[in-house]
């Protein structure tokens, strides 16, 4: 394994810590699960928007990045550091879970099933995400969704600073054509980064033999940079 492929692999798994705990879990919904959330004074949004638009009550630029109105945003409607109640304000739903340091809202992209999250510390924002949480027919879809998606994040971000595919099992023989049953049986990661101001995007595919996960998270750049230290890589992986 090089030292990119370490470094993403220690990213991805410190990042997936809380997914992994909730994977198979649907959110428990609210008690009024389509009701708009009243103090964003926008009407609620009928048919969820495409995944990398991210659309929000207010347009969403390239993090980092001004929208028309002067306004940065660094996930969806939101910023790093925002607080809970902040963050409800600029989702168009009531979340469907809710717990001390997180939220969740049930979404789509095309016709699957999605969770959009967002993770708090010391009751500010500092990761979100979208996972696909639906279990598939074939190991090839989830390839092809990993795929599919890793172009639309490529024409929204540019090309990625790491693109890897990191073994797992050393002592696996994985054939190219069997790439995504490798993935899905605990024996391949495949990710890919992308370095944006103040944001570091996160795209992976990983299994665990019983089951395959899909996810795309977004962390502040200072929160990578502590996970960073605490794993003692002393880079975050961004290029230099």
């Amino acid at each position: 394994m090089n030292q990119s492929s370490a470094v993403l692999t220690a990213l991805a798994i410190a990042l997936s810590i809380t997914a992994c705990r909730n994977e198979g879990k649907a959110p428990e919904p609210s008690p009024t699960p389509e009701a708009p959330a009243v103090t964003t004074g926008t009407p609620p949004v009928s048919t969820p928007p495409p995944l990398i638009d991210l659309a929000s009550p207010a347009p969403l630029a390239t993090p980092g990045l001004e929208t028309k109105t002067g306004e940065k945003f660094d996930f969806r409607g939101t910023r790093w550091g925002m607080t809970k109640a902040e963050v409800k304000k600029a989702e168009p739903r009531v979340p469907g879970n809710e717990t001390e340091d997180s939220l969740s809202y049930k979404s789509s992209s095309g016709e699957q099933l999605t969770y959009i999250t967002y993770q708090f510390k010391n009751g500010k924002l500092y990761r979100a995400g979208v996972l696909y949480p639906e279990k598939l027919k074939s190991d090839d879809l989830y390839l092809e969704n990993y795929e599919g998606l890793k172009q639309e994040v490529i024409k929204a971000y540019g090309k990625p600073a790491l693109d890897e595919e990191t073994p797992l099992n050393q002592e696996a023989v994985i054939e190219p054509d069997k790439k995504a049953e490798a993935v899905c049986r605990g024996d391949l990661m495949l990710g890919a980064q992308w370095n944006v101001p103040g944001t570091v995007i996160i795209l992976m595919f990983r299994g665990d033999g019983e089951k395959c996960l899909v996810s795309l998270i977004y962390a502040s750049e200072e929160y990578m940079r502590s996970i960073s230290d605490q794993n003692g890589s002393g880079s975050t992986g961004l290029s230099q």
